[in-house]
């Protein structure tokens, strides 16, 4: 297992980039989730707005 994690030496740099790799993968998750959430919220404002005119 030592071998594997060690990574045949070249350890300090695959870690890393897997450990940044995921960590905007993650983040853009979440960012498209805030995102979506303010376009749905202002879809709902602008609906309302549209129905009081009427």
């Amino acid at each position: 297992m030592s071998r594997f994690l060690d990574m045949g030496g070249y350890a300090a740099f695959v870690w890393p980039a897997y450990a940044v790799t995921f960590a905007i993968v993650f983040l853009n998750i979440i960012w498209a989730r805030r995102a979506l959430a303010r376009s749905r919220a202002e879809a709902r404002r602008r609906l309302a707005m549209r129905a009081e005119s009427s």
